[in-house]
């Protein structure tokens, strides 16, 4: 039997002010291979999290798949899937947006049909609500991605794929905790002040501003934000501090500015250079918290979803 492969990115999101508005994807991969076979699905997994994902129908990967079987009225037959991670689970890298769309991924392979990207999103949405994580992953780059909401109720995704400017890099650092996506939004105030949605509104659009003119010495004040990091950092040790080097980028060669990937724990740095330098920092914050973490440079990935038949 044929094999397919299919390879979906990681991504970070929010992008400090950048609420739910936009996220850019990351050289972390989902790759799963597909073998049609029998009527069930058989999981195979590897590499991050492994030892917790379920290895039957229940999988994230599988449910959607069926779900866009009976959606479109396909029956489609069992897979064996090789699922092989790059993306560490419940730190803010998009690894169950990178799963739907695997799984949106899967149902084609199997059903023999290609959606178009709008139709992917549409579909997605039904199991995960933050299009500025699903969108990279299925687009690459850097994407803005607005949600709204069609004639039938039913909703879409407006996206607009930007270049990522190759001067800045990349700076990952992953903490040794999880944190939950569900339970970090819980803390999230049901409403907020008019002079904080206007803050962020300025650093959000000041964020695309920045990167189309070249003016990166500006992101350190674009990734400022009011809506979401002041509530989530005090639930991980020592998030805080490491959202601290916004205030004083210039005490570290390179740095343009860090933010908290999506929901975090994961913290992003924005730099020129010095990466290395600039992860260690990251790290010794976080470890005077008492918490352990690895840190390295990531490419951004401009390609998103691949599927090789």
């Amino acid at each position: 039997m044929r094999k397919t492969k299919i390879t979906i990115p990681a991504s970070t999101s929010n992008l400090g002010a950048s609420f739910d508005t936009c996220g850019l994807a990351l050289g972390l991969y989902l790759r799963v291979t597909v073998e049609g076979a029998g009527e069930g699905f058989e999981i195979i997994p590897s590499g991050e999290g492994s030892d917790k994902v379920p290895r039957d129908e229940s999988n994230l990967i599988c449910r959607v798949a069926r779900f866009l079987a009976e959606r479109r009225g396909r029956k489609i037959d069992g897979a064996r899937l090789w699922v092989d991670s790059e993306i560490p689970l419940a730190r803010g890298l998009g690894s169950s947006s990178s799963a739907i769309i695997a799984g949106i991924s899967v149902y084609e392979v199997l059903a023999g049909e290609r959606l178009d990207n709008d139709q992917v999103l549409r579909y997605a949405l039904n199991f995960e609500e933050h299009g500025d994580n699903l969108a990279p992953s299925l687009l690459g780059g850097l994407v803005v991605a607005c949600v709204v909401g069609g004639e039938d109720g039913e909703r879409s995704t407006i996206t607009v794929k930007r270049a990522w400017p190759e001067q800045v890099k990349i700076v990952l650092v992953i903490p040794d905790f999880e944190l939950e996506t569900s339970k970090m939004r819980a803390v999230l105030p049901a409403s907020v002040s008019r002079a904080d949605a206007v803050f962020n509104v300025q650093r959000a659009a000041l964020l695309q501003a920045a990167l189309a003119e070249g003016r990166f010495d500006l992101l350190s004040e674009a990734l400022r934000d009011r809506l979401h990091q002041p509530h989530r950092a005090p639930l991980g040790p020592g998030l805080g501090e490491v959202l601290k080097l916004n205030e004083k980028t210039g005490d570290h060669p390179g740095l343009l500015g860090v933010a908290m990937s999506g929901a975090g724990p994961t913290m992003v740095a924005f730099a020129t250079g010095h990466s290395e330098e600039i992860g260690e920092e990251m790290k010794r914050r976080l470890e005077a918290e008492g918490v352990s973490s690895r840190a390295f440079e990531v490419s951004v990935d401009d390609r998103g979803r691949v599927i090789q038949d």
